[in-house]
């Protein structure tokens, strides 16, 4: 996954993607820039402030779990230190909430509901199935199998196989 977002340059062939703006990336451990909430909100693009832009963050903070995050901060222009004020779970909400509001074509997802509950991630996955057109998740959950049509499965000594999920729940 870290050669697809151009982390990593070794190795050889050719990776063929989308555009970067059809892309988003959620990492385990989220990002957490320093600035108001509208702004961690709109990472990594430019806040828009229009009163519509305002009404759909607030909407977003409702699917993605975190209904008083406005309340309990002051309001979208407040300024936090974000990674110390917001548990692991609600910095991977947040970064959920950005992937919503981007609506990429693709998204790469690196045990990005780690931090969250089952009914969390259910409701998380729910709003990303309808966002969110191709997404591959790198998890150990089992319930993820839930939100996911086929699983690449490495078998090591880079092998891998591909099946549907009902195939790779029967194997057990």
């Amino acid at each position: 996954m870290r050669a697809v977002a151009g982390l990593w340059s070794t190795g050889s062939g050719l990776i063929a993607t989308p555009p970067p703006s059809d892309l988003f990336f959620l990492p385990q451990k989220p990002y957490m820039p320093l600035g108001t909430l509208r702004q961690q909100l709109c990472f990594p693009d430019e806040p828009v402030r229009t009163y519509t832009e305002a009404a759909n963050l607030k909407d977003l903070l409702i699917t993605a779990c975190l209904p008083d995050l406005l309340d309990r901060v002051g309001g979208l222009d407040s300024e936090c230190d974000w990674s110390h004020m917001l548990s692991l779970g609600e910095q991977q909400r947040v970064a959920f909430l950005r992937l919503l509001r981007r609506r990429p074509s693709v998204a790469f997802l690196d045990e990005s509901t780690s931090g969250v509950d089952s009914s969390t991630e259910n409701r998380l996955y729910a709003a990303l199935q309808s966002a969110c057109s191709c997404y591959i998740s790198i998890g150990h959950k089992k319930e993820l199998l839930a939100h996911h049509t086929h699983v690449l499965e490495a078998t090591g000594q880079g092998r891998w196989i591909l099946q549907t999920t009902r195939q790779y729940q029967q194997r057990g």
